[in-house]
């Protein structure tokens, strides 16, 4: 419950935005660009006080009981990074800028607000990092549920769904070629399969090569994952896990995301958003897979692009499941 006022915003504004677009109305535009350098301010100016409060202040509020931080000039930074970035996409003449290597519009209120958020999705990831990364998630990690996944997925695909134009700029099959939905066929499920054997085989040799490189590590990460997903136990459960991630990340990054900012932008995107243990082996991993499913959604749509993301998570699952049964069989 503690969740639905940030996405009732977050989803508010993504309204907004599309409405402001469809206006086409070049004062409503500036407009919102003068919105988002309001909001910069109040963020960076908070993130700016708590980076520079004096250490023993800082350690009071930690020592609280229930505060959720554990570094609160980390936090600090973090949101005053958060300030700036919002700040400087908020300027037409910086968007014309980063217009040479993106497909934005530097005009168009909906891709100012892709570049904030796309700032909040690796602002959050480094606010889990300035916490502790690894050893704190292993001193802190509990099991996922299938629930809290469902949930985030799905907040992913009505982000993308808005932001897409949902209700207001675009509606049926639109919408579907806004974001690359097509119906599968024959020749994107084999070319699909092969794309999921291939992603398996650079994550199992990635894996083992940062198991060979830094083995601690890797068995604390290994450590972490069996906590986070120890309750997924069954075929089913995984098959759950599976689909919501490939439709919910598939929607947003490949789907909304990759035609406006680009493969390459996307793909690091989607690399930083799961690196919330820290930068590892298994970043480059995400990135190599990330660009994959770019390069998949680019040849063919983004329903090939779920369908390989699905497939891939799903095979990966099943793979735990049968190393969790033959320890059982051993002992």
């Amino acid at each position: 419950m503690a969740l639905l006022l940030p996405i009732l915003l977050v989803l508010g504004v993504i309204v907004l935005a599309n409405a402001v677009a469809a206006a086409k109305n070049p004062q409503l535009n500036t407009a919102f660009d003068r919105l988002m350098l309001l909001l910069s301010i109040p963020l960076a100016m908070t993130g700016l006080m708590l980076a520079l409060l004096p250490e023993n202040v800082g350690a009071q509020l930690v020592a609280l009981e229930d505060f959720p931080l554990t570094n609160v000039a980390g936090t600090g930074l973090v949101l005053f990074l958060l300030g700036l970035w919002t700040l400087v996409v908020s300027l037409k003449r910086v968007r014309l800028f980063l217009q040479r290597w993106m497909s934005i519009d530097p005009g168009s209120p909906v891709h100012t607000l892709a570049l904030v958020l796309s700032g909040f999705l690796v602002g959050n990831t480094m606010l889990t990092l300035t916490q502790g990364g690894l050893t704190e998630l292993a001193a802190s990690a509990g099991a996922a549920s299938i629930a809290e996944v469902v949930l985030q997925q799905g907040f992913f695909a009505l982000i993308a769904l808005f932001g897409a134009g949902l209700l207001i700029r675009r509606g049926g099959d639109d919408l579907s070629a806004r974001l690359g939905l097509e119906r599968l066929n024959s020749s994107h499920v084999r070319w699909g399969l092969r794309w999921i054997a291939i992603l398996v085989i650079i994550q199992w040799l990635i894996g083992l090569a940062w198991a060979l490189l830094n083995p601690e590590q890797s068995a604390l990460l290994e450590g972490i994952n069996s906590e986070l997903l120890g309750d997924f136990d069954t075929v089913w459960e995984w098959f759950a896990l599976a689909l919501a991630a490939g439709m919910g990340e598939e929607l947003l990054f490949r789907g909304a995301l990759q035609p406006v900012l680009g493969i390459w932008a996307t793909s690091l995107l989607f690399a930083i958003a799961h690196v919330q243990y820290g930068f590892t082996l298994v970043t480059l991993a995400v990135f190599i897979i990330g660009a994959a499913l770019g390069y998949i959604r680019q040849r063919t749509n983004t329903t090939v692009a779920i369908f390989v993301h699905f497939g891939y998570n799903f095979v990966l699952g099943l793979l735990a499941l049968l190393a969790t049964y033959l320890e059982q069989f051993v002992s």
